[in-house]
């Protein structure tokens, strides 16, 4: 399978999911993040703010916030083509941006991407392998190779999301892993 295909696959199943199981699966992956030990040994975390049919990640936000983790968000630019970790304080900081994704408005709080201990990272597919199919901008690609080494790179997916493989080009970043329900 190629890329094109995985991702107008995986994105109708996302799409077709019924709003009582998607709350369900999403919260059974919110219990594995938070009771996950990369996650109770993070300082600082960077993570997607979810858009349409990902995997929520707004609840797994606040908790963080309420834990005192330092959590940093994506802004992209997109004329320049690359993403910025910037930190919150608070969830309401967020408002929608070009793309109607919650984004921060304050790029003036920007994160060194060397200080983020775990990054999750969205994707329409994962393998076990540490393979990703992302949306095809590029964007996580760029950012997580200025990741420190020993930075968590973890994909946030539904189960149906997980591929015995996917495929990869030179530029794409591997995960250390992924937490699914």
């Amino acid at each position: 399978m190629n890329k094109f295909y995985i991702r107008k696959i995986m994105m109708e199943k996302r799409d077709n999911l019924c709003n009582q199981k998607k709350e369900k699966l999403d919260s059974i992956i919110f219990e594995k993040v938070i009771k996950s030990e990369e996650y109770d040994k993070a300082k600082s975390i960077f993570i997607f703010v979810s858009y349409k049919s990902e995997v929520n990640t707004h609840n797994i936000i606040k908790t963080a916030l309420e834990d005192g983790k330092l959590i940093c968000v994506p802004k992209v630019i997109y004329k320049e083509g690359y993403m910025e970790a910037v930190r919150i304080y608070d969830f309401n900081e967020l408002k929608e941006g070009a793309y109607k994704i919650l984004e921060p408005q304050n790029i003036d709080l920007k994160v060194k991407e060397t200080s983020i201990d775990i990054c999750y990272v969205p994707g329409l597919a994962f393998d076990k392998n540490g393979g990703r199919v992302g949306y095809g901008g590029g964007y996580y690609d760029r950012f997580l190779k200025k990741l420190r080494t020993d930075s968590k790179k973890i994909g946030l997916a539904y189960s149906f999301q997980i591929l015995d493989e996917v495929p990869m080009g030179k530029y794409d970043v591997c995960m250390d892993g992924f937490i699914s329900n």
